[in-house]
């Protein structure tokens, strides 16, 4: 374990912000991490995965970043319909996705290529193509920072919820670093989620008619994501910067009424998830840029750095978007990216 002091983070988030921390070190065990707790029992502590869904507002964090570099990913027991698998929270997340797939486990195969760490995903529950973290998760093996152990926390007690989950929430954002996670996968055939018409129409492109495996569900969803979402090592971005809000199915109806382009999709009786992207197109944002941040051509709900924008700056355009919004539909636009003051 080597500390570094005053370490540049540019090539450790994914907007390329160049920001410099106090002390940096990756961590590659569980002793390393206790150690850490030891020697600076006090000092502010950053837990970063690929740093793919992060955005640093100054350009000094006055702490210390701890990488999470423990790895690993195994079976922990299955029978002849499902398995049960352990990912410590260092593994590349898709890495650790395309792993199951190869092993002919299936669940995962919807949140192909999403960027990040295993460790980062229950936070965020992360989601894509009708799937979600909650679906296959079955717990959370956890460093408790207050208390110095290490406990487990079940799906129940993570209070994963659309792009939520207890680790989110300001009282305990800090308190706890993910270790590994514990998912049930399926190893007989199911059906595949392939309802989205993004997949659809793939799956027609790649020449697939009949039942696609969860290889070809993968490869689909890659070549949809490269169509769709800007590579953020030529242009600085941490992906969805916004959440898709969730409204009243009558509030729903009320501005679908006023503003036909909205769209929104259904995910229970009285509850619509809208698109943000639709949103921000509605307040004539889709190609907007302001110096040298703007949102995405293909996709504004991307916000992305187009040059040597400040952490600052991007917070800056984003309040706009948030701040129009809320005037024009009185809907409140949450950022889907950890911001760090």
């Amino acid at each position: 374990m080597f500390i570094k002091k005053n370490f540049y983070l540019k090539k450790f988030n994914t907007f390329g912000i160049n920001v410099s921390a106090r002390y940096f070190v990756e961590v590659k065990s569980i002793e390393e991490i206790q150690k850490i707790f030891d020697i600076y029992p006090s000092i502010s502590k950053l837990f970063l995965g690929n740093g793919s869904n992060i955005l640093f507002l100054k350009n000094y964090y006055d702490g210390i970043v701890m990488k999470m570099g423990i790895k690993g990913k195994k079976v922990i027991k299955e029978n002849d319909n499902q398995v049960m698998v352990q990912a410590f929270a260092g593994e590349n997340w898709h890495e650790f996705v395309s792993w199951t797939i190869k092993k002919g486990f299936s669940g995962l195969e919807n949140l192909s290529f999403i960027p990040g760490t295993v460790g980062a995903a229950p936070i965020q529950n992360i989601g894509a193509y009708g799937s979600e973290i909650k679906d296959t998760l079955i717990k959370v093996q956890a460093y408790e920072t207050d208390n110095r152990k290490i406990i487990e926390l079940t799906r129940k007690e993570c209070q994963l919820k659309y792009r939520y989950s207890f680790f989110k929430h300001p009282q305990y954002k800090s308190k706890f670093l993910i270790l590994s996670v514990f998912f049930l996968l399926k190893k007989k055939y199911q059906q595949l989620n392939t309802s989205y018409v993004e997949i659809q129409k793939e799956l027609e492109n790649m020449n697939i008619k009949k039942k696609p495996t969860i290889h070809d569900l993968s490869l689909a969803i890659f070549n949809i994501r490269k169509k769709k979402l800007p590579n953020p090592k030529k242009l600085g971005n941490a992906g969805s910067f916004f959440i898709n809000p969730v409204v009243e199915l009558l509030y729903f109806q009320k501005i679908k009424h006023q503003y036909p382009a909205i769209i929104g999709y259904n995910i229970s009786n009285n509850k619509i998830k809208l698109s943000a992207n639709s949103l921000i197109e509605n307040i004539g944002w889709k190609i907007k840029k302001i110096g040298n941040v703007g949102m995405y051509e293909t996709k504004p709900i991307i916000l992305v750095n187009y040059g040597k924008a400040t952490g600052m700056e991007i917070y800056s355009f984003s309040e706009k978007i948030t701040k129009n919004i809320k005037n024009k539909f009185n809907i409140s636009l949450s950022r889907e990216v950890n911001v760090i003051q």
